[in-house]
């Protein structure tokens, strides 16, 4: 009876994990992850961070759609690396577009900061705050990592995406 009952718990448990960690949009997601190299949990991590999987979700920084991308971000990325001349500003909202544009940008993000940590207070709070933070010996002795994050805001949000993270991976993505 106690196995029973763990079992039951256990199946509880994770059911009710699957509901609120959901895999929402995992087609476009795969196809991101695979297209800019960027682990898919980490993907699903920030998105559940960001909007809530609330495709139409709008920040007051005006950040829009399910990876929370500003319309200068959007048209930065689609000048610089996509060369997509014929996108809208509407299409910032596309589930399929802000996916692979927020996909591109954590992609970039990793690149230039070599670190997850890094790479998502850029995201959170913009590369030149970052870049500013990094200059600081008193943030970080090294120049590439920050020993401390002074935003509020930006701390919690690298916790939570690093949590939600560690949660998609455990659920779903196990070797």
């Amino acid at each position: 009876m106690v196995i029973l009952s763990l079992f039951m718990l256990s199946w509880v448990y994770k059911s009710l994990m699957h509901i609120v960690y959901p895999l929402k949009y995992e087609k476009l997601v795969s196809e991101a992850a695979s297209k800019y190299k960027v682990e898919k949990e980490l993907i699903f991590a920030i998105i559940k961070c960001e909007s809530g999987f609330e495709e139409n979700a709008r920040s007051a920084a005006n950040a829009q759609g399910l990876m929370q991308i500003t319309p200068e971000t959007f048209k930065w990325l689609s000048e610089c690396y996509t060369h997509e001349q014929n996108l809208s500003g509407q299409e910032i909202q596309n589930p399929k577009t802000n996916i692979s544009y927020g996909t591109l940008f954590i992609s970039i993000l990793l690149k230039k900061y070599k670190t997850e940590k890094t790479a998502l207070c850029a995201y959170n709070a913009g590369m030149t705050v970052v870049d500013r933070w990094l200059s600081d010996k008193n943030l970080s002795p090294d120049g590439l990592n920050l020993e401390s994050i002074p935003y509020e805001e930006t701390r919690k949000y690298v916790k939570r995406v690093d949590k939600a993270k560690k949660i998609y991976k455990n659920l779903y993505f196990k070797n």
